[in-house]
């Protein structure tokens, strides 16, 4: 599948045919001996998500301001015309136009109204914390509350339990799944992602700051599958400080711990990521083809961790002046020797004391090192006070130079009219920056912002 086409080609699977099902959850207002096919007669909790058959098309829709404990395992599918929805419902203007206003409050409790639905799954003896395990496919999660997950009781070797995590859990063997539009807060493991040819976009991921085990921080999305896309999120504040690497958590991993895994055809775009402890690391066997373009990277540690084969690395502003930050480098690997990274039309804004890609040091054991020499054009590189911010010898275009953002003191990281940025960028096959505004065909601009 053209991952450049992905998103448009799950929006577009939003039309809902007209023998489709509504089914409602009221956690205020509704039974689960209820029918649950009506707003005036709603379930009251997921239990019957586990027990019914779900057709093509139907949706299964949570009242705005409820709240629910616990997770299920849902296993009917949709297909690639008619996705199953799992969303949200709330009262009608035409019930408010006609209700008076001091009428209202029984109302809302009825047919839903305010935050969206919210879901915790505080006991890891219910499913591991999964709150929505999906063994089916073509299955859409939109618009929905995430929050207080636990922690396993413990993880090693022999329990792996970090791997059993997630929030929302693709199962292994799904496929065309889509989770849009929710917000994940304060879960160790927001979504893990076993399914194929799914998309996780425009979710807001934020405050997990606790280490999960000895060696694991927190992740908001954690990949286990090839053939996947990580688009227009946005990620604050992931990860926590401890254990043998002194830092670890954040936004992505390509999780190689996983015996299952094989890490191609990754496609991850268009994401912010602010103070969190690393954009992304590949700790998966098997790399091929893991593309990182178009974010902006604001975090305290790694930009990208790990090594791979053909990881394309295109227009990501990153920036590295958040204390403390226990990598030295930008970018570091396990493997130098298994590590080809393309990295072309990239801005690095880093701290005085720190480096982008670093000289290899032959090492014994697991242990992270800089990734030196690798195939790279058209960088900006900025480091107040370090005439090396790059980490090894300097080479044709490299550009060192202050991109000049429009206000680096509050962190808006676009670039200004006067920036060396502007122009100096090579083509690629993207056609609209982090902001959703065209790229300039032919010489588009260094980093995630055109001007």
């Amino acid at each position: 599948m053209n991952f450049k086409n992905l998103l448009f080609y799950f929006l577009m699977l939003a039309a809902i045919p007209a023998a489709a099902t509504n089914y409602y959850i009221n956690s205020k207002t509704g039974s689960d001996n209820n029918a649950g096919n009506s707003k005036d007669r709603p379930w009251k909790t997921m239990v019957n998500l586990g027990k019914n058959k779900f057709m093509p098309g139907d949706s299964i829709l949570f009242a705005r301001g409820s709240a629910y404990t616990g997770g299920v395992i849902f296993s009917s599918s949709g297909n690639a015309a008619h996705p199953i929805v799992i969303s949200h419902y709330s009262v009608g203007a035409d019930v408010i136009k006609n209700t008076p206003r001091t009428e209202l409050t029984p109302i809302f409790e009825k047919y839903g109204a305010g935050p969206a639905p919210a879901f915790s799954n505080p006991d890891w003896n219910v499913l591991n914390g999964n709150i929505f395990r999906i063994e089916g496919s073509y299955v859409v999660i939109d618009g929905l509350y995430f929050h207080d997950n636990t922690n396993p009781p413990g993880s090693d070797k022999t329990t792996k339990n970090v791997q059993k995590l997630g929030a929302v859990y693709l199962a292994l063997g799904t496929h065309h799944q889509v989770v849009k539009n929710c917000e994940f807060f304060h879960t160790p493991v927001g979504i893990k992602v076993k399914s194929i040819y799914s998309l996780i976009t425009r979710n807001h991921f934020h405050d997990a700051a606790n280490m999960m085990a000895y060696s694991w921080g927190p992740i908001a999305i954690m990949v286990v599958s090839g053939n996947n896309e990580i688009s227009h999120n946005r990620v604050e504040n992931y990860g926590a400080y401890g254990g043998p690497y002194g830092s670890d958590g954040g936004v992505i991993e390509l999780d190689g711990v996983d015996d299952n895994f094989k890490a191609n055809n990754i496609h991850i775009h268009h994401n912010t990521s602010i103070n969190n402890h690393g954009f992304l690391e590949i700790a998966a066997r098997n790399v091929d083809s893991v593309t990182v373009a178009y974010n902006l990277s604001d975090d305290r540690n790694q930009f990208i961790g790990g090594g791979g084969y053909k990881v394309n690395v295109f227009n990501n502003t990153v920036v590295r002046t958040r204390e403390p930050n226990v990598d030295r480098y930008v970018f570091w690997t396990f493997n130098p020797e298994l590590t080809f990274f393309n990295v072309k039309n990239n801005i690095f804004y880093i701290a005085s004391d720190l480096g982008v890609f670093g000289p290899v040091k032959k090492v014994t054991g697991h242990v992270r090192v800089a990734i030196g020499e690798q195939p790279r054009e058209q960088n900006l590189y900025y480091s107040p006070g370090n005439e090396n911010p790059i980490g090894i010898t300097a080479r044709k275009g490299d550009l060192l130079a202050d991109p000049l953002f429009i206000d680096l003191q509050n962190r808006n990281f676009r670039l200004s009219a006067k920036s060396p940025a502007l122009g100096k960028g090579t083509k690629t096959n993207y056609t609209y920056d982090l902001d959703g505004y065209p790229v300039k065909n032919t010489k588009p601009a260094l980093g995630a912002y055109e001007f």
